[in-house]
């Protein structure tokens, strides 16, 4: 299995995701950035959906059309402890 793979994924209001991969890896992934500064995913500014971000596929998805590249949460999250 990729280090990448998604296995769980648990959202958080201030728009962090907390997110387990392979191996039982765990990092931190900000989506603030991601969110307030692209087009791509403006409509996760609604916290209520947001929140129901869910590991499937190996990766993040929200709905159907909406996830994120497992490789590119991998890249540009943090471990845990790392977060501040």
């Amino acid at each position: 299995m990729f280090k990448w793979a998604v296995i769980d994924v648990e959202p958080r209001p201030d728009y962090t995701l907390l997110i387990t991969f392979a191996k039982g890896k765990k990092r931190i992934f900000d989506c603030k950035k991601f969110l307030f500064d692209e087009d791509y995913a403006k409509e996760l500014k609604n916290i209520d959906l947001f929140m129901k971000a869910k590991a499937d596929h190996h990766t993040v998805m929200w709905t159907d059309e909406l996830d994120i590249s497992p490789e590119y949460l991998y890249e540009n999250s943090v471990k845990e402890k790392n977060f501040a």
